[in-house]
C-alpha cells in the first residue's frame, strides 16, 4: 500500500445522490480541490496523513431545488476503528470541526465494505436519508 500522502481515496459518495442531482433541472456538482472520474470522486491525500488517520483533501458540492438543497462533503478522513472505519468530513456549520458521516462496517486499509451514513450525516440531508442508508463504498488507490 502506497504510504501517507501518495494515495487517493475514491468514493462515488452514493450514485442514487448524484443521478439525482444531476438529473434535477437546477442540479449541480462542483469540485474544488476533488476530481471525478468513472470510479467516482477523488480526493488526495493530506501531507499530514498517518496510518491510523488517512486525512484527504477536496470538496464536493451538491445543489439544487433553488437553493433549498446544498450538501457539501469536504477533507474526508478515514479512521480505523477496530475491524472498520469511521468516515468523518468537514463540519459544513464549523469547518475546523469534524462530523462523523459515515460508518465502515470492514476496512483493511485499502478497500471498504458496509458503509452507512451516521445519524450525523443523514442530518446533513433533512430527511430523504436516514442512519443506516448504504452509501458507495470508498477505496483507496496508490
Amino acid at each position: 500500500m502506497a504510504g501517507p500522502g501518495m494515495s487517493v481515496l475514491v468514493w462515488a459518495i452514493k450514485g442514487s445522490l448524484v443521478g439525482y442531482v444531476r438529473g434535477m433541472a437546477d442540479g449541480e456538482i462542483a469540485l474544488d480541490g476533488a476530481a471525478e472520474d468513472a470510479s467516482g470522486f477523488r480526493f488526495r491525500e493530506a501531507p499530514e496523513s498517518e496510518p491510523a488517520v488517512r486525512r484527504f483533501t477536496g470538496r464536493v458540492r451538491f445543489t439544487g431545488h433553488n437553493g433549498m438543497m446544498r450538501v457539501v462533503i469536504a477533507d474526508p478522513w478515514v479512521e480505523a476503528s477496530g475491524p472498520g472505519a469511521v468516515l468523518s468530513i468537514a463540519d459544513p456549520d464549523d469547518p475546523a470541526a469534524r462530523l462523523p458521516f459515515a460508518r465502515i462496517a470492514a476496512f483493511d486499509g485499502v478497500r471498504a465494505s458496509g458503509t452507512t451514513l451516521t445519524a450525523d450525516g443523514a442530518d446533513l440531508f433533512f430527511g430523504p436519508y436516514r442512519e443506516g442508508t448504504e452509501l458507495d463504498d470508498p477505496r483507496l488507490q496508490g
